[in-house]
Formats: structure tokens, sequence, C-alpha cells
């Protein structure tokens, strides 16, 4: 039987990795994988092009890996942002109503008219997810559509994106001969991959640490309400342990996944690690004496703040709306020992590793953790297929991509 080409691309852009997946989204919008790939990322910081050159080269490298190993071309991606740049906004609309049922279009008329009404300047609508309506005097509506009344109304959770650093990204690939098809922001991505029905609509934060941003988003009652971030990952994890002991970012990033623990208290006894063990070639000179307990209160200090900084944001937002009770933690910085148990102290709330769902045709001996944002794209795009509905984000507004693309075509 001939292999199946993907018809669907997805570029998960971190600081330290770029993870590709090529899916093919059959006609009962089944997604399966046909080709993944790590590629090491240069020139981007936070889901930023921070050199142009840099990131040009790092993704004509992942995507010329990809086209290899699927034996075509590809022209066109989805990709992902970090959260860095990005910021929630909440807008309320209303619309009257003729005396008629209350149909999809009227639905789109309203969030049209949200949207329209949302001028932010030198920023994109990149998401927006309806939170409820509301009908006449009464509020808390699901879904209006077959209802009657003479006033419908809505809220929605709006997420914005800087126009530059949007333009930046766009024009990054365009210089590659690829096109940017959707942008997603890659904790919503994670959030569909890793967490269940039931986290969805009980409530919990996801956290999603990366190698320079940790991005958080809420989920209540099945939608998405707030994403946050701040600007420490678990590259700043490494840095400090390089600088402490004076190491190579390498050596201190393989003593940081060989020993590492979040929690100094998990240690019975303090054990002097053997670098020479693990063909860590330092001198006698400048070897350093390091300590399995000194070596997780470096880690535990660091990722502690990281975790309190979610801690402190989550409290400045919630509301009675918007109470969780549980925490699910993914991305690279969630497979050091020690963070699950941190986290369940700090948060005070059930805490598990979130691991995404695995798709067909993901590769074994790979790690799922680090392909939670693409993962979890595909399945989205899998869902906007299925649903084609005013709660996953339709194309009822032009596109800025569209208007942005065809500027590049004509001045690039």
């Amino acid at each position: 039987m001939k292999a199946k080409l993907s018809n669907f691309v997805a570029l998960d852009l971190g600081s330290s990795k770029i993870a590709c997946i090529a899916a093919y989204i059959d006609k009962r919008e089944e997604a399966k994988i046909i080709h993944q790939n790590l590629y090491y990322s240069k020139g981007i910081r936070s889901g930023v092009i921070s050199d142009l050159k840099d990131a040009e080269n790092s993704i004509v490298g992942a995507i010329y890996t990809l086209e290899k190993d699927c034996g075509k071309n590809i022209k066109d991606v989805t990709v992902s942002l970090t959260g860095y740049g990005t910021k929630s906004y909440y807008v309320n609309s209303r619309i009257k109503l003729f005396s008629l049922p209350i149909s999809e279009q009227d639905v789109k008329k309203l969030i049209k008219k949200a949207l329209s009404e949302c001028k932010l300047k030198d920023q994109e609508i990149i998401h927006y997810f309806p939170i409820e309506f509301s009908l006449d005097d009464n509020n808390s509506i699901e879904d209006p559509i077959g209802m009657y009344g003479k006033d419908l109304g809505c809220e929605l959770h709006i997420i914005v994106a800087s126009s530059n650093m949007l333009t930046n990204i766009t024009n990054c690939f365009a210089k590659c001969h690829v096109e940017i098809n959707n942008i997603i922001i890659a904790i919503y991505a994670s959030g569909v991959a890793c967490l269940s029905d039931d986290e969805k609509q009980l409530g919990s934060v996801i956290i999603d640490m990366g190698a320079r941003t940790t991005s958080f988003g809420i989920f209540v009652l099945g939608k998405l309400i707030y994403t946050g971030y701040i600007n420490i990952g678990s590259f700043h994890i490494t840095s400090d342990i390089a600088k402490i002991f004076s190491l190579s970012l390498s050596k201190a990033e393989k003593l940081k996944i060989l020993y590492g623990n979040a929690m100094p208290s998990s240690f019975d006894k303090d054990n002097i690690i053997n670098l020479e063990d693990n063909e860590m070639d330092i001198s006698d000179l400048s070897r350093p004496i390091i300590t399995s307990k000194h070596l997780a209160e470096i880690i535990n200090s660091r990722v502690e703040e990281i975790l309190l900084m979610v801690q402190t944001e989550y409290d400045r937002i919630i509301d009675n709306n918007m109470i969780t009770y549980r925490v699910v933690i993914t991305g690279g910085g969630s497979m050091l020992k020690g963070v699950k148990e941190l986290a369940s102290k700090i948060f005070e709330k059930q805490v598990r590793i979130g691991k995404p769902e695995i798709l067909l045709g993901f590769a074994e001996n790979d790690n799922p953790h680090l392909y939670s944002t693409s993962i979890g794209m595909v399945k989205n795009q899998s869902a906007k297929m299925k649903k084609k509905s005013f709660d996953i984000n339709d194309n009822i507004n032009p596109s800025w991509f569209k208007k942005l693309l065809i500027w590049l075509k004509e001045n690039i």
C-alpha cells in the first residue's frame, strides 16, 4: 500500500529546539503522524527572532530534514508562539435579535462585532475563545443556537501578540520560501495535548517549562480562560549550575539531567558526584567538588522561583470562576526530578507531570514530553476540522497573515 503523504505540518519554535511533526488528517478527521524530528534552534529566543540569519538557518534545516523524511516539499506550516509578547484580554459585545431562533450566523455576527470593537495598538489577535453567552437577562448560556430572545451577548477571551514580533516571524519564514498558514499559542496546544477532558472541565493550570520561558494557561469549564508567561526557564537552571561550579553549559546540562533534583530533602545522605564517571573531562586544578545536596539546592532555588512567580500571577488574576483543582506540568523542564513534589508544596493542589496523548504513528523511541506542543497543534487542527464551529477560532475575520504574506511577496 502506498504511504500517505502529510497534509499538515506543525513547527514548535523553541529557544533550544524546533519540534517538527508532519501529519496526515483524513476525511474522518483522524490524525496520524507521518514523520517527526527535533532540530537545534539558534537565533530564536522565547519565540522571538533574535538573529534573523541564524533563525533562517535553523528553520531551513528543520524543514529540509522533515522534507527528506516525508519525500515532499513543504510549502506551508503552522507554528507556535511560546507566550512571550502575548497577552490575554476580555471583551464583551451585544447584538439585537429578530423574532427567529438564533442561528450560527447570528453567533458569528456577534463574535465578529466583538473582535472589530477590540482595537489594540501594535497588536494582532491570534486566538479568541467565547467564555459565555447571555440571552436577554439570562447569563451563563453555553450554546445559544436554536433559542429565542431579543438581545444576545458574549464575553470573549482574546489572546493578542505584538504585530512586529509576528511580522518578523512571518518574514523569516517567507525568506525560507515557506508560508505560515496559522499561528497557535504554545500553552494552548500543550493543554490540548496533555489535559484530560475532566481536567479542562473541572479546572486546571497547565505549566510549560521551556528553555527560556515558562508559560501557563488556565482551563475552566473546557475553555482556556487565561494565559501568561515568565521569562525564566530550564536554561537558567543550567546557567546557575555552570556559574556556581565553573562548568561549561554543556557539562552543566549533563549534570542537571543525570543528577539533578528540585527537592534537596529527598536525599538521605550527601554524595559526592564523580564527574569522571560521566566522561566529563575536567583538569584536576579546576575540578570542583560537587555534592548531590549542593546541586539540588541550586536547582531547588531556581525552580522554586519559577513556580512562585507563576503562583503569584495566578493569584493575581484568580476569582471564583477561575478556581482550579489540579496543576499539570509539561515541557522539557518537567522531566527534572522533584519538580512534581515541589509544585505540590507551592500550589497546595494535586500535581502531575503532563505527558501528551500519543497519536498514531508517533515514534516510540522519542521523548513525547519534547513534542507536547506540536502534538497539541495536530490535535487542534483535527478538532477544528471536526467541529467547524464558533468555539475554536473560525476565520470569520480577514486574516492579517494573508495581507502580510501578500506584502512580503511583493517586497522580498
